[in-house]
Parts: C-alpha cells; sequence; structure tokens
C-alpha cells in the first residue's frame, strides 16, 4: 500500500544525522553541531551513537560540526524539506576542516507523486548544469550533475547545489518521468520543487 504524502500545511522539517570518524567508522558520540536560524543560533549535541536529531523550518541551512574541541566539518547547503525526515550520515575526522571554501550553496527538493496523487517511490532525480551559450561539446568543463532518490513518501532533497540552470530529470527503472529546466538564484535559497507526474504507480 502506498504511504501517505505529508501534511501540506507543514512548515517545518526534520533533520536526522549520523556522525561517524572517517578512519575508523567509530560514532562521533562527543561531537556538538551549531547551526544560525534566523537570528538565533541552534546547538545539538549527539548521543552515544553519534545521531542527532533536530527540527528546521523549511530552508537551506549550513551546519558546523565540532568534535574534541575543534572545527571538524562544515556541511553548505544542507537542505529541509517541509514535513520531512532528511537522513544524512557523514563521516569526517577531527580537526579536518573540509568545508572552508565559503561558497554558498543551495538545496533543490520536493515531493513527487503519480496522476492520482500517490508518492512515487524510488525514482531517480538528477539536476545537471546546463552549460553556458558557447561551451565546447567535447574537451570543455566537466559538467556538474547531482542526483537523489525519492524515498517512501515521494520526497527528495538535493543538498549544496551551486547557482545556475539545470536540466532536472525524474526517471524510474523504464522510463523518464519529467524533465524540466529550472534556475537557482545566486542567493542561497530552498528551491521547492513539487511534481505531479502524468503516470500511475
Amino acid at each position: 500500500m502506498a504511504s501517505s504524502l505529508p501534511d501540506p500545511d507543514a512548515t517545518v522539517g526534520t533533520l536526522f544525522c549520523t556522525l561517524v570518524d572517517r578512519r575508523s567508522s567509530v560514532p562521533m558520540s562527543d561531537a556538538r553541531v551549531t547551526c544560525v536560524v534566523g537570528g538565533g543560533i541552534i546547538q545539538v549535541d549527539v548521543d552515544t551513537r553519534g545521531e542527532f536529531r533536530a527540527d528546521f523550518p523549511q530552508g537551506v541551512f549550513d551546519l558546523v560540526i565540532s568534535a574534541r574541541g575543534e572545527l571538524s566539518l562544515t556541511l553548505r547547503g544542507i537542505g529541509i524539506l517541509a514535513g520531512h525526515t532528511q537522513h544524512i550520515l557523514r563521516a569526517f575526522v577531527p580537526g579536518e576542516d573540509q568545508g572552508s571554501d565559503g561558497a554558498p550553496a543551495s538545496a533543490l527538493g520536493g515531493y513527487l507523486t503519480d496522476r492520482l496523487g500517490h508518492p512515487v517511490v524510488d525514482a531517480a532525480v538528477t539536476a545537471t548544469l546546463v552549460p553556458p551559450p558557447g561551451t565546447p561539446l567535447y574537451g570543455g568543463p566537466h559538467i556538474q550533475t547531482y542526483a537523489a532518490q525519492t524515498d517512501r513518501v515521494g520526497a527528495f532533497v538535493i543538498h549544496a547545489i551551486k547557482p545556475g540552470t539545470y536540466d532536472v530529470v525524474v526517471r524510474n527503472k523504464q522510463n523518464t518521468l519529467s524533465n524540466e529546466r529550472i534556475t537557482i538564484p545566486e542567493r542561497r535559497v530552498f528551491q521547492r520543487h513539487d511534481l505531479r507526474l502524468m503516470v500511475t504507480v
């Protein structure tokens, strides 16, 4: 039986994150996560399993993770989709910050439903950067592609997507279900992209 969609009036989503030491795969039970939300700061200590759970308003956030008293990881452009629980697993080495480029990043996410309103589960969603006019087809710069997969409620989130114009394609095992062009603006945003597809699941 298909899962029901989340509350359409929801304004917050949940981030459930697991943090492990990249060298040993041991949970980072002494880590602290800091996030600026609006005018305030949220700080969360992870539990003994290296996990934390926090509710955020729909949007895009940067998370700063400290472990053993050192800045260890900056996660930029983490998208929170309203009514959805986003699961993230990150492995890092304490003291080696891997996100110091300072570049703002956005997020793209939404819910996919079929023509009857049922969730479209396990669909592949790709966002491929459209190169500027005049870019050579061969031998030019690497084309940036981001990917996600819909979950049991048809939700998907692509984190840390850079500004630009993208071809967003939805596929299942047999067919291309949708192909749309969208633009991620220069400022940091959460780009909500719900789709009702003309298929039945």
